[in-house]
């Protein structure tokens, strides 16, 4: 196709598509026929030049939301359903980037960690031109993850979603011990990203929880022998930027927290507004410790976790071992 010939055909795309011109409008403005103009739109089409996607309204559970917020304490629980023409996981993405986007000011940093609630969510963003965008890492990164889901390609995807700065922290997430995790803290170019992090005035995490594929897959970076995994295996109820805590929120070691490179629970809790994405039946216990732990004002969910959440919330059981821990 001639370069002419493109011109031309992305001219009558942007004046009907962005100028809301009709084909008429376009037609005698160009001095062609009708016809062509309906021609050059359905070759826009085909080119790549025009993309239409449909997006179906967020569903919220009112109810399911309402009782959440009670049990979990949390500020704001969103239960999002999903629609039949996209992904349970895709939905609750689609409804956290809308709390993102409504949180953001001029100025702004955004730290985040990893997973594919975080991914759901960074993909959805829309384009922001507020000045002074930041967004950075809560963690650094896990090897035996997908790029596509590692907080640093997040973290790049989101900045550029959002016109953003991006300030990677080039560090594993996990080290082999104490003294390494302390000799890498002592280098500039990760304490400094650090610091940026704790003064976040945005988190956005993914929550993992007992069990779950993602929580065992943070685990395995630790190379925990199997009575170290199994005496673990016992206690935690979830996890955040590799962080694992049991069901009152509380860190279950402080030999695996001394080698991790991130911010700790408690520099978490004090970002200003933290995000909490969790999608699934499994994971409700890692949903219940962080709300404990009071490490989120947003909670977005879907309606399977949502109801495995109320339900362990008030079993005797589980109030019970709170109450007495």
């Amino acid at each position: 196709m001639k370069q002419r010939d493109a011109e031309l055909i992305l001219r009558v795309a942007r004046m009907y598509y962005e100028k809301n011109q009709s084909q008429d409008q376009v037609a005698r403005v160009l001095g062609t026929s009708r016809s062509n103009v309906s021609r050059m739109l359905s070759d826009a089409k085909r080119l790549g030049f025009v993309q239409i996607k449909i997006v179906a309204p967020i569903t919220r559970h009112e109810s399911l939301s309402a009782q959440l917020h009670k049990v979990l304490n949390i500020k704001d629980v969103q239960v999002i359903g999903s629609d039949r023409s996209e992904t349970t996981i895709t939905s609750v993405g689609r409804a956290a980037a809308s709390a993102l986007n409504k949180s953001l000011k001029a100025n702004s940093t955004i730290a985040i960690s990893w997973g594919r609630g975080v991914e759901a969510t960074v993909v959805e963003v829309a384009s922001e031109t507020l000045p002074g965008l930041r967004v950075t890492q809560l963690m650094g990164g896990l090897s035996t993850i997908a790029t596509s889901v590692s907080a640093e390609e997040l973290g790049r995807t989101l900045a550029q979603n959002l016109n953003a700065q991006f300030i990677p922290l080039l560090s594993p997430a996990v080290v082999s011990n104490a003294r390494t995790r302390n000799t890498l803290l002592n280098e500039d170019s990760i304490s400094q990203v650090l610091e940026i992090s704790r003064k976040a005035d945005i988190a956005l995490v993914g929550i993992g929880s007992h069990n779950s594929p993602s929580s065992e897959e943070v685990l395995k970076h630790f190379h925990l022998t199997k009575p170290e995994h199994e005496k673990i295996a016992k206690v935690y109820a979830g996890d955040v930027s590799a962080r694992f805590y049991d069901q009152n929120g509380r860190s279950i070691s402080s030999e695996m927290d001394n080698r991790v490179i991130g911010i700790t629970l408690d520099e978490l809790s004090n970002i200003p507004y933290v995000i909490g994405i969790a999608a699934g039946k499994e994971k409700a216990l890692g949903v219940i410790g962080a709300a404990r732990a009071g490490l989120i004002h947003t909670l977005v969910t879907d309606v399977a976790c949502a109801g495995e959440v109320l339900k362990l919330a008030t079993s005797a059981k589980l109030m019970k071992e709170a109450k007495s821990a």
